[in-house]
């Protein structure tokens, strides 16, 4: 995963082969093998964004990932 720093946002950027790992451990994900990225309010962590537009419990956990790999 790679944070980049947008000002008042924080974009993390999830790799093809970190996607594909955590598909190992939801394999009914329905997760695309391919780069993933989460855009939060970096106060607050919110999720403001996801590219490319998925959803579900698997994303939501996936961001949540996110999430802890920035803010430790």
């Amino acid at each position: 995963m790679k944070a980049y720093d947008n000002g008042c946002f924080v974009t993390i950027r999830v790799s093809t082969n970190e996607v594909d790992d955590f598909k190992s451990r939801w394999p009914c994900s329905g997760l695309p093998s391919r780069p993933i990225e989460f855009c939060f309010e970096k106060k607050n962590g919110d999720l403001v964004d996801i590219k490319p537009d998925i959803d579900g419990s698997a994303a939501v956990a996936l961001s949540e990932d996110a999430w802890k790999f920035y803010n430790g």
